[in-house]
C-alpha cells in the first residue's frame, strides 16, 4: 500500500499539488490559478469545448460535464475517441453518463462508488504551461477530480489526473485513466519480455480476465511480445482484460493514427485488479485503454495524482499482427 503522506512511490512525493508526477499532501494548486481565456468549439453535441494544440495533434475538453477529453485528431485525421450518446449508464441509478472520451475515474471498480455523476460544469483555470479541468466534489465519494493538460509540442500532451479526498475520513483509492477509442481499431500492450536476463524460477507477467471474457476472444491475441485486443462492431459480448505493464505504454492504433499513452510503472507499488497497470476493454461500440495508478491511502485533504504522457502518431501502416507493432509502432514510442 503507498501512502499519499510518506511518498513510498519512486518520483511520488508529497508536497503542494502543483508538483508532477506524484501525489500531494494537500490538494490545491496555490495562488498562480487566473481564469483562462480559451478557444471555444463543438463537438458533436457538446458545446464550449475547449481546444488545445500540440504540433498536429488536437484536443478538446469538454466544460459543460465532465471533464471529458471528447475530441482528439491527428494530423487531420477523423476524432480518435468514440462520442456516445449522452444518456444515463443502464444499470446505474446515480445518474452517470459515459458521454465517451477521455475521463478520469477512480478504482478498485464499485457500484456505485466509481458511477458517481458529472454531468454538471467543470472550472477552467489557466496555469503557466497548461489548462486545468476540474469538477465539484462528488457526493457520494467526497473526492474531487482534475484533469491538467499540458502541451508539450510534437504531438505530445502530459496530462495529469489529479483525485482530492474533501472528505471528512481516510479512502484507499486509485486514480485511473479510461480513454474510449473509436470503432475498427485495436489496443496493443507490451509485455516487456526478457527471458534472457530474468530469474528463470519466478513469473514476471501477470494477465487478468474480467469473469465475462475468454482466452478463446477471437479479438484476443496474446503474442510473445505484445497483447492485442481488437474493436469489433459485430461483436456480441465483451471482454476486458489487465496486465503488470512494466514498459509503461499503452496504444490503439486505427486508421493509420495511433495514440500512445506513457506512464511510469511502479514495480513494488500495490496496484487494484490483481495488480494491474494497465487495462482493456472492448465491446460492440468501442474499446477503452486504461491506465491505472498505485493505491493510495488518502486523508481528507490530500490528493492523488497520476501522470499519462499522450503521443499522437500519424501516417502508420495498418497494424495487424505482432510483427507490425515491432516494425512500424514501437520504433516510434517515446
Amino acid at each position: 500500500m503507498v501512502t499519499a503522506v510518506s511518498g513510498q512511490c519512486p518520483e511520488r512525493r508529497c508536497e503542494g499539488g502543483a508538483g508532477r508526477p506524484g501525489t500531494a499532501a494537500g490538494g490545491d494548486r496555490g495562488p498562480n490559478e487566473r481564469q483562462a481565456r480559451m478557444k471555444k468549439i463543438t463537438v458533436g453535441g457538446h458545446k464550449k469545448c475547449v481546444e488545445m494544440v500540440s504540433g498536429d495533434f488536437r484536443i478538446a475538453v469538454t466544460t459543460l460535464v465532465g471533464p471529458r477529453i471528447i475530441s482528439g485528431t491527428i494530423g487531420g485525421s477523423e476524432n480518435i475517441f468514440q462520442v456516445l450518446p449522452a444518456v444515463p449508464f443502464a444499470g446505474c441509478d446515480t445518474g452517470f453518463t459515459l458521454y465517451g472520451g477521455h475521463r478520469l475515474w477512480h478504482s478498485p471498480e464499485a457500484l456505485p462508488r466509481s458511477y458517481a455523476p458529472d454531468n454538471d460544469p467543470v472550472e477552467v483555470v489557466e496555469f503557466a504551461d497548461g489548462l486545468e479541468f476540474r469538477n465539484a466534489p462528488e457526493a457520494l465519494t467526497g473526492l474531487e477530480k482534475a484533469i491538467l493538460i499540458e502541451p508539450l509540442g510534437r504531438n505530445c500532451f502530459r496530462v495529469t489526473h489529479r483525485l482530492t479526498n474533501r472528505g471528512v475520513w481516510a479512502i484507499e483509492v486509485a486514480p485511473w485513466a479510461l480513454s474510449v477509442m473509436a470503432q475498427g481499431g485495436m489496443a496493443v500492450i507490451p509485455q516487456g519480455r526478457h527471458p534472457e536476463d530474468g530469474n528463470p524460477f519466478i513469473p514476471d507477467r501477470s494477465l487478468v480476465l474480467w469473469s465475462y471474457s475468454s482466452l478463446a476472444d477471437p479479438r484476443l491475441v496474446l503474442g510473445d511480445r505484445y497483447i492485442l485486443l481488437r474493436q469489433d462492431a459485430e461483436a456480441t459480448r465483451p471482454c476486458k482484460i489487465g496486465f503488470n505493464c512494466g514498459p509503461g505504454w499503452i496504444a490503439y492504433v486505427n486508421a493509420g493514427t495511433a495514440l500512445v499513452k506513457q506512464f511510469e510503472h511502479f514495480v513494488d507499488a500495490e496496484y487494484p485488479d490483481g495488480g494491474c497497470s494497465v487495462e482493456s476493454y472492448t465491446c460492440a461500440d468501442f474499446c477503452e485503454i486504461e491506465t491505472v495508478a498505485p493505491l493510495y491511502d488518502l486523508e481528507p485533504g490530500e490528493a492523488a495524482e497520476h501522470v499519462e504522457l499522450w503521443q499522437g502518431l500519424a501516417g502508420l501502416p495498418r497494424i495487424r499482427n505482432e510483427a507490425d507493432v515491432s516494425r512500424h509502432l514501437e520504433p516510434r514510442v517515446g
